[in-house]
């Protein structure tokens, strides 16, 4: 991979963390069942998140490539992390922030996609909605894993938000692999072609297939009265769909075909 492309995966992996964490932390909060003290602990990470995020995108606005887009893209990282703070004043203060969590949130998937459209792949489309997928799959299995310490202390805690969030993992990982799927098939020559073939295949068993197979055990998990089991699984989920992102960042630039 060109040396050129690490500030992009950097970019990619915070970008979606961030954004995608503000965004499942939105929804959940908006439907209800999470504690205080989870919501202020989320608000201070992804405020953490967000400045590191603005702090690549400073030294990503040098590298080739990006200039398509450039200053679209710098004012849509600027704003999240405004909406960030916001979102974590709003906490403190205990104010309506639901919305203000899921509106920054929508914000960082439209800097991701902003990316996408600078070009670098065959298909920018394809690869904003890769982006788009990875921030609610990485965001929402960041969430979830984070909310499961939260029934540790307080076990009478409602499981449902928690599977919400695992449901929007599933989800996001399913959509993830048919949009891989359909790279394979358009770009075989490319993504199965020697040097490229099994690091397209650990794409696949690595970054989507086994953390499925991880959530639905989390979520089977759910069941039982303590969510123990369900948290360290979602350690690993996390892990792998974080493995996952850099992964297909990687790959998509190495050979030029977002999977």
């Amino acid at each position: 991979m060109s040396l050129e492309a690490l500030p992009f995966v950097n970019w990619i992996f915070w970008g979606a963390l961030a954004g995608g964490t503000l965004l499942a932390v939105g929804v959940t909060e908006w439907l209800g069942g999470t504690t205080r003290g989870y919501r202020l602990f989320m608000a201070v990470a992804v405020f953490v998140g967000a400045l590191i995020w603005l702090a690549s995108e400073m030294g990503l606005a040098a590298v080739p490539g990006a200039a398509a887009t450039a200053e679209l893209r710098r004012i849509l990282v600027a704003a999240f992390a405004t909406v960030a703070a916001a979102y974590l004043v709003a906490s403190l203060a205990r104010w309506p922030r639901a919305g203000v969590a899921i509106g920054g949130g929508v914000i960082g998937i439209g800097a991701l996609v902003t990316l996408a459209a600078a070009g670098g792949t065959a298909s920018p489309a394809l690869f904003a909605a890769g982006l788009a997928t990875a921030a609610l799959a990485l965001g929402s299995v960041n969430a979830a894993m984070l909310l499961g310490h939260w029934y540790l202390v307080t076990p009478k805690l409602s499981p449902a938000p928690l599977k919400r969030m695992i449901w929007l993992v599933i989800g996001a990982l399913a959509v993830q692999g048919l949009l891989a799927a359909w790279s394979v098939v358009i770009a075989s020559d490319v993504l199965l072609a020697e040097g490229l073939a099994w690091l397209t295949a650990l794409r696949f068993g690595v970054g989507i297939v086994f953390p499925i197979v991880i959530a639905i055990l989390a979520l089977l998990a759910t069941r039982a009265t303590s969510l123990q089991a369900t948290t360290g699984l979602l350690y690993i989920g996390l892990a792998t769909v974080m493995a996952g992102t850099i992964g297909s960042a990687s790959l998509s630039y190495l050979s030029g075909t977002p999977v």
